[in-house]
């Protein structure tokens, strides 16, 4: 009888970030696997990060549709069975995945699952006697998950940023994403509108800005109208018009978000702005320099590993003691010609 070709669905639905933390590693897998066929499961609107590979397809789910609720993980599950699949690679280890997990464990499937490491991250961020050490990346996470699998270790790495060889006159390209979903992540707004204005008055440099919903697109724009050499990219573009936005950058400027994987995963250097969390609960850009991050010691920090808790100083002192200058003489020193 003829032996089934292996088949591996991966689960991954959110959030964004940490869905293009693990593209990079999904991809090479796939590279390096050519004989089983790879499964992404995940949000529609972020497919683009797992085109282009033959052996690497994508499921998309609409929880808010289709597969709502007990009954649309039901649905899903018959739906994915029908591909046939026969290991599970779950990077993300929620209620819904262990759903599925639960029905495809009768289909005999061989199945490995993301270890968080909550006990860790809790020794990292609890108010008193903390345990300040680097805890391993959410990318190590993931690939101890393919490990799981019986997958041979790929050695995997980073690979070497982009260098844009500007001509003699071009704009130095600079992107700048000024929100967070969080409190404890977002850098004032207006401090980073006093960057924005002050780089614009610099005839070198051409900024995009970067955001989503209604509220941060009329933000933008309203930035974009006030400032000259400043486009807002937000609203106007789909995910791989702004990934190729973002190739073109010198430098993107952001929190701790989304937008530094994004940027991260198309190989774009990162700047990023650090407040209740820290680079060492394993969140940092794929293969970006510790040493672009802002960040300032405090006995407090870090207090959240995503951002979500109450400042229980309540003045978020590690965001609004990082002041415009600060993150100016960064952007100038990391894009200055030698």
């Amino acid at each position: 009888m003829k032996k089934r070709a292996r088949h591996i669905l991966i689960f991954r639905f959110s959030a964004i970030g940490d869905i293009a933390i693990g593209a990079p590693l999904v991809r090479a897998y796939a590279e390096a696997n050519p004989q089983v066929r790879f499964t992404m499961v995940s949000q529609p609107r972020l497919e683009t990060l797992f085109s282009g590979i033959d052996n690497l397809s994508f499921f998309p789910v609409d929880f808010k549709g289709k597969y709502r609720g007990f009954r649309g993980l039901t649905r899903l599950y018959r739906d994915l069975s029908r591909t046939r699949p026969t290991d599970i690679a779950d990077l993300h280890n929620v209620t819904r995945t262990w759903v599925l997990r639960g029905y495809f464990f009768f289909n005999l499937l061989k199945i490995a699952f993301l270890h968080k490491g909550r006990a860790e991250k809790s020794e990292l961020t609890r108010k008193k006697n903390k345990q300040l050490r680097q805890l391993p990346s959410m990318l190590s996470r993931y690939e101890s998950v393919f490990a799981g699998l019986g997958l041979e270790n790929i050695n995997f790495a980073g690979r070497e940023y982009i260098s844009r060889a500007r001509k003699n006159g071009e704009h130095i390209r600079i992107g700048i994403a000024p929100f967070a979903k969080h409190k404890g992540k977002a850098w004032p707004y207006e401090y980073m509108e006093q960057v924005v204005s002050t780089l614009s008055e610099d005839k070198r440099f051409q900024i995009f800005l970067f955001g989503g919903g209604r509220t941060e697109e009329t933000l933008l724009h309203a930035m974009e109208q006030k400032y000259s050499g400043v486009e807002s990219a937000a609203g106007k573009y789909t995910l791989e018009e702004e990934l190729e936005i973002l190739k073109s950058l010198d430098l993107m400027v952001s929190m701790d978000s989304a937008n530094m994987h994004l940027a991260s995963f198309v190989g774009t250097p990162v700047m990023s702005i650090w407040g209740a969390t820290h680079p060492y609960a394993g969140f940092y850009g794929w293969n970006q320099n510790p040493e672009n991050a802002v960040q300032l010691d405090l006995e407090c920090r870090p207090c959240s590993v995503f951002g979500n808790k109450e400042c229980y100083r309540g003045d978020y002192a590690c965001l609004m003691n990082i002041k415009p200058q600060m993150v100016l003489d960064k952007v100038l020193s990391l894009t200055s010609r030698e």
